[in-house]
């Protein structure tokens, strides 16, 4: 800082810092609230679904391997 400045000069630009740094902090949260929220709904509502359905294909899968194929497929 130069040796001109006055006291006031010095403290509103402190004040601008603070507040632009406030600002920054309160955008980076933000930020970190809607990833945790998404995170959160998909562990809770998608997650079981897509295992769910993961589940449902291998039995599938090992059924069909099991019993040879399905009789529709056959006929190609």
């Amino acid at each position: 800082m130069s040796e001109n400045e006055t006291k006031l000069e010095r403290i509103l630009k402190w004040i601008v810092m603070v507040i632009a740094a406030v600002v920054a902090l309160k955008i980076v949260f933000s930020v970190f609230a809607i990833a945790w929220l998404v995170g959160g709904f998909l562990l809770t509502k998608v997650l079981p679904f897509v295992l769910l359905v993961w589940a449902v294909l291998k039995l599938v899968e090992w059924w069909r391997t099991k019993n040879g194929t399905l009789p529709a497929e056959s006929d190609s």
